[in-house]
């Protein structure tokens, strides 16, 4: 799961008021998390995310562009093995840079409880692979998400591939990931929900990615939302505990 989406688009279309125009929302996120994932030693990664995100008619553009801060370099943010060979105790910098683009297919607005999005991901090798910020490579993602409601519970889902860019030396798999959850209306402005999500292994002697999230998201004002999140990862490609938040203001 991305540090910065924990919840679908559609999903978030659904819990917060209508967009009757084009929107320009800008985020800011924190995000910790912290494992061993199969090394003697821990490694705490913070990841702290800049999101400019533009909604017109049925599409939604997104960019996030993050810094980065890894004690003890593992895996990079979305559980991917790390490129480089001149890593210290402590790297930091400038994250990959991530570019997407939201169809949604059916966005409930005929009030219809099925909400049906398309999306396309690349993520662009802006960190420095030489120092275990990334892979060096450009890697692309496609995926579908669904969201249905049950009176006051809503589910959601997703599924979708993986295409990897390969570093020298290395072949990594292309892999099938999806996502499953639910969330519920505590107050008219207050949501809460949980999701579990899991990926294929990346390399032949690697892990799957199985990790389950409760989120808490809270609309401050018409133009300002935060959401909250906490983590635990269940194998060693995904961090043993994490959390974070994300504010977001509208225009």
């Amino acid at each position: 799961m991305s540090p910065t989406s924990v919840i679908s688009p559609g999903l978030l279309v659904f819990l917060a008021l209508p967009a009757l125009s084009d929107e320009f929302t800008m985020s800011m996120g924190l995000d910790y998390s912290r494992g061993d994932y199969g090394s003697p030693t821990t490694s705490e990664t913070w990841y702290v995310p800049v999101v400019g995100k533009y909604e017109t008619g049925p599409m939604i553009y997104k960019l996030t562009i993050p810094y980065l801060r890894i004690t003890n370099p593992a895996v990079g943010p979305d559980g991917e093995p790390l490129a480089g060979d001149d890593c210290g105790s402590v790297e930091s910098g400038v994250g990959d840079t991530v570019a997407s683009a939201d169809y949604a297919l059916l966005d409930g607005r005929d009030g219809g409880s099925l909400l049906v999005d398309l999306v396309g991901k690349v993520k662009l090798p802006t960190a420095d692979e030489n120092h275990c910020l990334g892979t060096g490579k450009t890697d692309y993602s496609a995926q579908v998400d669904l969201t249905q409601a049950f009176g006051a519970i809503s589910g959601f889902a997703t599924l979708g591939w993986k295409k990897f860019g390969d570093p020298s030396d290395t072949d990594f798999r292309d892999p099938i990931f999806t996502s499953i959850g639910l969330v519920t209306r505590l107050a008219p402005a207050t949501s809460v929900g949980a999701a579990y999500d899991w990926r294929e292994k990346v390399t032949s002697d690697g892990d799957e990615i199985q990790e389950f999230t409760l989120f808490l998201t809270q609309r401050l004002s018409t133009e300002w939302r935060v959401q909250l999140y906490a983590l635990k990862g269940f194998s060693d490609s995904s961090p043993d505990t994490g959390g974070g938040l994300v504010l977001s203001h509208r225009f």
